[in-house]
């Protein structure tokens, strides 16, 4: 497992990188745009040369099976696929702070109770913002894909609604995330908002 003081440094360096509408080949044709923590690490594959591993940053792309597609064409061993899905779940965890801060902010979490209530009150605290979210039932790997498709983050407006990928309990949830793979170890999740929508798989 990679050392957690590792952290740091991952995120400096998924930090200031650009995305870009690329080719298949992975190569950039647009700097000046952000790139992500999760595309920066599959570009960082797609560009190496002699990779048999296509990637053009659509935030259509299930984040999941794209990892699954990349171990394929690389043909990784095992091991190497073990090593490889601990920088995966590195790299999510940096786009989830990337994407809503350290969890500090009473904005953010007001923001993430909107997206699954938007006409409903907005807790006057964090802990009542955390208790409020609780009722939901979220895959991480579903609701990664969801802020990737919808342009989701700390600065966006409140956009579509989360109930849609609420499983609704925790024996569905964690069916559910067993039953097609989707699972994200407890030991990766670094930022406060991951950790709140781990809670119900691991609490």
């Amino acid at each position: 497992m990679a050392a957690r003081n590792d952290f740091d440094a991952l995120n400096e360096r998924f930090s200031n990188v650009s995305i870009s509408n690329d080719d298949a080949a992975g190569e950039p044709s647009n700097p000046s745009q952000s790139r992500t923590p999760v595309d920066e690490y599959f570009y960082q594959h797609a560009s190496r040369p002699g990779s048999r591993f296509p990637y053009n940053g659509d935030a259509r792309l299930n984040i999941r099976k794209t990892f699954n597609t990349l171990a394929r064409a690389e043909r990784w061993n095992e091991r190497k696929r073990m090593e490889e899905k601990e920088r995966f779940f590195e790299a999510i965890d940096a786009e989830f702070t990337t994407r809503f801060g350290d969890g500090t902010s009473l904005q953010t979490w007001q923001r993430l109770v909107a997206m699954f209530d938007p006409e409903g009150p907005l807790p006057p605290s964090i802990t009542r913002c955390k208790k409020e979210l609780s009722k939901y039932y979220i895959n991480i790997y579903d609701f990664l894909n969801y802020c990737r498709r919808m342009g989701i983050d700390e600065q966006a407006g409140v956009q579509g609604d989360l109930r849609s990928i609420d499983k609704g309990s925790l024996q569905i949830l964690r069916a559910y995330s067993k039953r097609n793979r989707l699972l994200y170890p407890l030991d990766f999740a670094r930022g406060t908002v991951l950790k709140a929508f781990l809670v119900h798989m691991f609490g």
